[in-house]
């Protein structure tokens, strides 16, 4: 069962340094909109080129990787990595005083013996394309997979919908940045503010303020706490804004006023100055000067006009997209070139843009949904269209036109098409719009918000998350239905009351709300269980969420796993610690229960403070009577319980009397404990000691192929080219051949004859054109057998959804209408149409559709409980958040 966290190493750049520190040749840093990844990057870049500098005479800093920082979309254009992050370099530190470009061999080699370059590459979620992303994904994990490359990978990026991330290798780490703790928004707080006369004083009226206006989940996002103590600093006296739309309309206008102080104005002045000074003819002159002051007049306007077009999926330089707005309008007298630069020279100086590889960005994700949403609801004939557009058929015309059969004329904005953040700031000019159109937003929030279905939490939750303005009485009210409802899935049943009990005011309705979760026995036991958990962390409902966990843990119907983590929570509570223990204590040593369950509940006891020790020892007792998986744990804890792991997992995977499928496991965990090179060379004795072609010889080489996958495809070669194999066993192998670059064209060739087989089975058919498709040069031929097969009524259900699912995870169109119709086909099994819909969701024009279809048979009274389940925990992993277009 999920759990929230807080990664406390996230916070302090000291101690978040392990996300660069190891030999992985490839991580992910996952974070959510303004909670600091680029900041991070950039903080490393900045420490490490100063380490470098005061340290070169120093051997041991030899190994130490260097980092270069490049925007994805830079990498996706680019046919090559080395010119790539040459030319990206040179862009941003060219007006920095870099005197010559640097070239591509100077990144085509190790920066120093020893060393390799670490390259972080930033913003993948800001590719728009989908298939550009998988690309780009599986681009790096083949340079990251080849032994001489001097390349380590840093991706960082929003959450991705539909497992993204899955296409890099298993033995990829992924590093979260949480938000921020109420004692990390004191601790940034204190630092930010302490040069500030009576700096405690200050910390207190600003930590006041922040409760006040109610921006205390706010405040846990980085890049907002920078922003209220930047606010706050420029005006004590001062209160702070209320809602998310009003911090950033505070620091928006914050930034012009600085300007002035920063001589922006006379910048202005000189660029426009050179510009006109560049026509002698008197007439020609006025012009050029009454154009360039209409564009520094109007810049407001116009950034606003830039960021709707970049959010619309305007991708054209920024000075050409100013260009066709009547206020930044070129002067046939002058020179494009000339023109543009102007406008880049305005849109620099603001504070709000930055110079990016030839073009201007924004400084920030959110910054630009700010402003995009400023456009929309520039007056309020604009605020009315965007009402009519999100809220079709709301307003007495539009109800009136349906009735006669005719239509609005106006195209509807969906809000399953936006992102959450952009919706957010639409919702909140809204609702603070002038005369009854507020009033009209909050009634017509309830098609949103209030039909106490599924769709309708994730798309509140992540407003509450954002800090929107929307009212918290409404807001209670509608997670009070979600919690109630059957409707929604068990899990987000509990997280709705959990959310309740966080809402200011309504801690103990969501207390109320937990407890009764937690009692119900038509609740599946893990919900139940996690329900308790939360209870017995609410301040003064510790003894009940304790009592509840007890009730649990004594009740017969549970399985052992459920209840163990219940005794878990159990062991947290104070006063109730020391039963916890004892019952972890007596399922860790019973001999008549299963080893992984032992394993489970002396790791739990780890995880205590006082009890880290005996845990220990018990794991060491697990693990010296063969328990691969207590090695495992053990090999995960600090030293000297890491070393007995790391020594025992050799011996596991080393050992021929050990069942293959261990030797495996404990391979693959002496892998991930940092020992690779190990771990490789284990799996390849275990591969060639088992018979060729058994699973047994796969499990080995498709470990092995995370680690090297010309080693693995060197070891399966006599598998692929033999014909004594099993099928499917065969088409193990031959996947993994696809992944080697020496025998790649091998694996494509026996790939193709697979999938144009019409006499295999249809299952295989699929899985080896799917295979295919992802091999440069076999792509539409791959595509005709996938949309043969899909559109095939003779074939399989589940193979032809398979089919098309594949072609719309590489954004075949054609794949569309095919899942639409498997989706509400009430004849296919439920799971196979809840994958037809979940693929439907991922491909780019589709996704409002493929979301209600799967919300649809996640509220379907008639479907059993482990479908609508299925389909729920399907819409939840594509969290609801739209990637740019």
């Amino acid at each position: 069962m999920p759990r929230r966290t807080r990664a406390r190493a996230t916070r302090v750049p000291a101690a978040a340094e392990h996300v660069f520190t190891g030999d992985d040749p490839i991580r992910v840093l996952l974070a959510g909109p303004g909670h600091g990844k680029s900041t991070l990057l950039r903080q490393h870049l900045l420490s490490t080129s100063r380490h470098l500098l005061t340290t070169e005479a120093d051997p041991a800093s030899s190994a130490l990787a260097v980092p270069v920082l490049i925007r994805a979309g830079d990498l996706v254009g680019a046919p090559l990595l080395a010119p790539a992050l040459a030319h990206a370099v040179t862009e941003e530190y060219g007006p920095f005083g870099l005197r010559e470009a640097l070239t591509e061999d100077f990144f085509r080699r190790p920066p120093r013996l020893g060393a390799r370059w670490m390259v972080m590459v930033d913003g993948l979620d800001e590719v728009p394309d989908r298939t550009a992303r998988l690309s780009l994904l599986d681009r790096l994990t083949r340079e990251a997979g080849q032994t001489d490359t001097p390349y380590r990978f840093l991706v960082a990026t929003r959450p991705l919908p539909g497992g993204e991330l899955d296409r890099l290798p298993r033995a990829a780490d992924h590093f979260t940045l949480e938000p921020f703790t109420d004692d990390d928004v004191r601790t940034y707080a204190h630092k930010r503010l302490h040069a500030l006369p009576d700096a405690d004083r200050h910390v207190r009226t600003f930590l006041n303020g922040v409760r006040r206006t109610r921006l205390e989940e706010l405040a846990r996002i980085p890049l907002m706490t920078a922003m209220l103590c930047h606010l706050y600093e420029a005006d004590t006296d001062r209160p702070l804004p209320d809602g998310r739309a009003g911090v950033f309309r505070s620091f928006v206008e914050l930034l012009y006023e600085e300007n002035v102080h920063k001589g922006v104005s006379d910048l202005h002045d000189r660029a426009i100055q050179t510009l006109a000074g560049r026509y002698q003819i008197p007439a020609d002159r006025r012009t050029v000067e009454k154009a360039a002051e209409r564009a520094r007049e109007h810049l407001p306007v116009l950034i606003d006009h830039l960021a709707h077009e970049r959010i619309s999926g305007n991708r054209a330089p920024a000075t050409e997209i100013l260009t066709a707005h009547p206020h930044a309008r070129r002067p046939d007298e002058v020179k494009a070139p000339l023109w543009d630069a102007l406008l880049a020279s305005l849109l620099r100086s603001c504070g709000l843009l930055a110079g990016q590889g030839g073009d201007v960005e924004f400084l920030h994700r959110t910054l630009l949904e700010y402003h995009a949403a400023r456009h929309a609801t520039r007056d309020p004939e604009a605020r009315a269209l965007l009402f009519d557009r999100l809220f079709p058929g709301q307003r007495l015309r539009d109800r009136l036109r349906r009735a006669t059969g005719r239509t609005s004329g106006i195209e509807p904005l969906d809000p399953l098409d936006l992102e959450p953040s952009y919706l957010g700031f639409l919702l909140d000019a809204l609702l603070n719009s002038e005369g009854h159109l507020a009033t009209a937003t909050l009634r017509a929030m309830e098609s949103l918000f209030g039909s106490a279905e599924i769709i309708g939490y994730h798309l509140l939750k992540a407003q509450l998350q954002l800090g929107s303005s929307i009212p918290r009485p409404k807001a209670a009210q509608w997670l009070t239905a979600f919690g109630n409802s059957p409707a929604v899935d068990d899990q987000r049943r509990v997280e709705a009351a959990w959310d309740l009990a966080e809402l200011e005011g309504h801690l103990d309705d969501g207390a109320r709300l937990l407890a009764r979760l937690a009692a119900d026995r038509a609740l599946d036991p893990d919900p139940r269980s996690w329900a308790a958990e939360i209870l017995s962390g609410l301040e003064g409902y510790e003894s009940a969420g304790a009592t509840l966990l007890l009730q649990f843990i004594d009740d017969p119907a549970p399985s052992l796993d459920s209840i163990l983590i219940a005794i878990r929570a159990l062991a947290r509570i104070e006063g109730h610690g020391s039963l916890g223990v004892q019952l972890l204590t007596e399922c860790a040593m019973d001999p008549g229960t299963e080893d992984h369950l032992r394993c489970m509940a002396a790791d739990f006891l780890t995880e205590l403070d006082e009890h880290r020790e005996s845990g220990a020892a018990l794991l060491l007792d697990l693990a010296q009577y063969g328990s691969v998986t207590a090695a495992g744990y053990l090999s995960e804890m600090d030293e000297p319980d890491r070393e007995d792991g790391v020594g025992l997992l050799t011996a596991f995977a080393g050992d021929s009397a050990t069942q293959p499928n261990d030797r495996a496991r404990a391979a693959e965990a002496l892998a991930r404990a940092g020992y690779q090179d190990r771990a490789a060379r284990l799996l390849t004795e275990l591969a060639r000691e088992t018979l060729p072609g058994s699973h047994s010889q796969l499990a080995a080489v498709e470990r092995l192929a995370e680690l090297d996958a010309e080693a693995a495809a060197e070891l399966i070669l006599p598998v692929v080219t033999g014909r004594s194999s099993h099928p499917s066993n065969r088409l193990r192998a031959l996947r993994l051949l696809a992944r080697s670059t020496t025998h790649q064209g091998e694996a494509a060739r026996q790939l193709a004859g697979i999938a144009a087989d019409t006499t295999a089975e249809e299952s295989d058919r699929v899985d080896a054109a799917a295979e295919l498709a992802r091999l440069d040069g076999h792509r539409e031929e791959a595509f005709g057998v996938l949309l043969g097969i899909a559109r095939d009524g003779g074939a399989p259900v589940w193979d032809r959804i398979t089919a098309a699912s594949e072609l719309a995870e590489r954004r075949e169109e054609r794949s569309a209408e095919l899942l639409s119709t498997f989706a509400a086909d009430p004849t296919a099994p439920r799971d196979a149409r809840a994958m037809a819909a979940r693929s439907l969701a991922m491909l780019d024009g589709h996704r409002a559709t493929g979301l209600r279809l799967l919300a649809a048979l996640a509220n379907d009274p008639r479907a059993g409980k482990a479908d609508r389940t299925n389909a729920a925990t399907s819409l939840a992993t594509l969290d609801l958040q739209r990637i740019r277009r």
